[in-house]
C-alpha cells in the first residue's frame, strides 16, 4: 500500500498564487511586445498576489521546518537542554507571530477604505494576507509546540 503525504492547504494555495503570477507576466510581456500594448493592472495585481504568496509560503516553510535557522547556538548548548531551548524558541516565535498578525490585521483596516491605483480594489484586502499568513504560521507553530512538548513528556517517563 502506498503511503501519501497529505500537503497543507498553503501549499496548494502558494502554487496556485505562483502560477496565476507567472500567467499575467506572461501575457504582460506577450502584450507589450507583440501588440505594443500594456495590461495596466497586471503588474499592480502581480504585486499584491505577491505579498499573499510570501506570508502563506511562510506558514508553508513552517510546516515544512524550512525557516533559516542559526544552528551554532545549538550545538553548544549541553544536549540535556536543547529540547527545552527548540520550545522557547518556537513559543517565542508563535507570540511574534501572534504580534504581527494583530498589526496587519490592524493595518489593512485601517486602509480597507483605500482603493488601488488601477484595479480600484480595497487596500486592506490586499494587505489581509499578512495577517492571514502570520494566523496560520502561529497556528502551525503551536501544533509543533503540542508535538514537541508530548514527545518530551514521553521521552521523560
Amino acid at each position: 500500500m502506498k503511503k501519501t503525504t497529505k500537503k497543507p492547504i498553503e501549499a496548494y494555495v502558494s502554487l496556485l498564487l505562483l502560477a496565476v503570477m507567472t500567467v499575467i507576466m506572461f501575457a504582460e510581456v506577450i502584450a507589450r511586445y507583440i501588440f505594443n500594448s500594456s495590461i495596466s493592472w497586471s503588474s499592480e495585481l502581480v504585486r499584491y498576489l505577491f505579498i499573499w504568496f510570501i506570508f502563506i509560503s511562510a506558514s508553508y516553510a513552517v510546516v515544512e521546518k524550512a525557516h533559516i535557522r542559526i544552528e551554532s547556538i545549538p550545538m553548544i548548548i549541553p544536549t540535556k537542554i536543547r529540547p527545552y531551548t527548540n520550545l522557547i524558541g518556537k513559543f517565542i516565535w508563535a507570540s511574534l507571530s501572534i504580534f504581527v498578525a494583530y498589526i496587519g490585521l490592524q493595518y489593512s483596516l485601517t486602509v480597507w477604505n483605500s482603493t488601488s491605483p488601477a484595479l480600484q480594489w480595497s487596500m486592506g484586502l490586499m494587505y489581509l494576507g499578512i495577517p492571514i499568513g502570520y494566523f496560520l504560521m502561529t497556528l502551525r507553530l503551536i501544533k509543533q509546540l503540542i508535538v514537541e512538548i508530548r514527545s518530551l513528556k514521553s521521552s521523560n517517563l
